[in-house]
């Protein structure tokens, strides 16, 4: 029983050694011991924030979102970005942030930087910002088409001119249609799609879009600029097979158009090249609803008649036809009678013209085709006639005028000068004043490379003496 006692009385003292030895060792748990009570209390504490501080951060964020000056701000910065990528100054009455990617804003309206014209209002927009890039839905916007043209050239110069290396889609739709208005009326698109992708080496814009009145064709738009210096180009692409689209809204980019008439219109494939030193244009398509008259405006429009001019293809460089092979047809109105015999008679075609008639000679038809290049112009007549006639081009009151058979059929080009110089060379032979349609149409015929030596043709020695003799003004 005593040596128990004394083993339990080691025991026990070995305990306190060990205990007070730890305490000793361990001051921090000594230190930081606390009451049940307070451990609880401190737990409820730590959870609570915890808990709370991201419902009282998302609370604070939706308060500062919806501020008047959070908006303003927001409503600026969209503002500065969309004018520094466009290169046109942006202005909106309402601007909201709805989610952290999304917005819409009111009263948008496009204007030019420098002269601060109005080019565009947007009733409305949505818009979704990605990573990628954005997309934007239009509603009801309205297109001033006098400002197209300024319009455009801003776009190209800020947008397409300048590589970007940080590649940024903007997609633009527009679902419900856009308002276009015009001299010659109002257009409505249906529906159009836009998109811009800039890049470092080529930036393109694509749009694609369907008007109202013609909803079975659909107008594809593609311009591209390289970015390569030695090789920089702007190239446009237009096709439109099915849809017959106004003359008049790109009748300030190609001047050429406004002859046809203010209510003509094209449909076909475009093709464009601007180079720095050049630019080449191919063309295949009809012109429809063409104005003669406005065509011959400067003859004093010796045929007034409305019809159409096919082009099976159209070649030009710098402004000079290079080829042009076609049909041109029309049907009704007038035409001077002194002028269709001049003419026959310079581009030596066989007519046959009754002598008591009046100067202004009714239409009957008119359809022909031709080809034009450097070696000359070759007619086709395409209308019925007696079997021992050539090839019937007009058939005019108790008149009619022909075409030659071929390989005759070939018009030199100092013909067609003659034919269509606003004066005849015979009321004017010294030529006393410089004709304006014969330093055009010398600028834009496809003379052929004609080499030192090579004496120039009788009418251009013409041209060239009468503006050496012509005082300048």
């Amino acid at each position: 029983m005593q040596i128990q006692r004394n083993q339990d009385r080691l025991e026990s003292e070995g305990t306190d050694f060990l205990r007070t030895a730890t305490m000793r060792l361990s001051p921090a748990k000594k230190l930081f011991a606390m009451h049940e009570s307070t451990k609880r209390l401190l737990c409820r504490c730590v959870w609570v924030l915890a808990a709370l501080m991201p419902l009282v951060c998302v609370v604070i964020a939706s308060i500062v979102i919806t501020t008047p000056w959070y908006q303003s701000w927001q409503r600026g910065t969209w503002e500065a970005r969309i004018s520094e990528n466009l290169g046109v100054t942006v202005r909106t009455k309402v601007f909201t942030l709805t989610a952290p990617h999304q917005f819409y804003a009111e009263g948008v309206e496009l204007r030019h930087p420098e002269t601060d014209v109005i080019l565009a209002r947007i009733a409305r927009l949505n818009g979704l910002m990605r990573d990628k890039g954005w997309s934007i839905l239009l509603e009801t916007p309205e297109l001033d088409a006098g400002q197209l043209e300024s319009g455009l050239q801003v776009l190209h110069d800020s947008f397409l001119c300048r590589p970007q290396k940080s590649s940024h889609l903007l997609a633009i739709g527009i679902p419900h249609g856009l308002t276009m208005h015009s001299p010659s009326g109002v257009s409505e698109i249906e529906r159009m799609e836009i998109l811009l992708r800039p890049a470092e080496r080529t930036s393109t814009i694509q749009a694609k879009l369907i008007l109202k009145d013609q909803p079975f064709g659909e107008v594809a738009i593609q311009v591209s600029r390289d970015h390569n210096p030695e090789t920089t180009a702007t190239s446009v692409t237009l096709s439109s097979p099915k849809t017959w689209l106004p003359c008049d809204v790109l009748s300030d980019r190609f001047t050429i158009l406004k002859n046809l008439g203010r209510e003509s219109r094209f449909r076909g494939d475009l093709q464009c090249n601007v180079l720095s030193q050049q630019w080449d244009v191919s063309l295949q398509g009809e012109f429809d609803r063409v104005d003669w008259g406005a065509m011959s405006a400067s003859l004093g429009s010796p045929v007034r008649s409305s019809g159409l001019l096919s082009l099976a293809q159209l070649n030009i460089r710098d402004g000079k036809i290079l080829r042009a092979i076609g049909q041109a047809r029309c049907e009704g109105g007038v035409a001077s009678k002194s002028w269709m015999e001049r003419t026959s008679q310079q581009l030596q075609l066989p007519a046959q013209f009754s002598a008591p008639s009046p100067e202004s000679i009714a239409i009957d038809t008119i359809d022909f085709g031709f080809h034009l290049d450097s070696t000359g112009l070759r007619l086709a007549g395409a209308l019925p006639g007696p079997s021992n006639w050539p090839p019937v081009a007009a058939k005019l009151q108790d008149s009619t005028i022909c075409t030659p058979v071929a390989p005759e059929n070939l018009s030199s080009l100092n013909a067609i000068v003659a034919a269509l110089r606003a004066t005849p060379l015979g009321d004017s032979p010294n030529l006393p004043s410089v004709d304006l349609n014969t330093v055009y149409l010398t600028s834009v015929l496809p003379w052929p490379n004609l080499t030192s030596t090579t004496s120039p043709t009788p009418m251009r020695s013409r041209i060239s003496k009468s503006l050496e003799q012509r005082p300048l003004r």
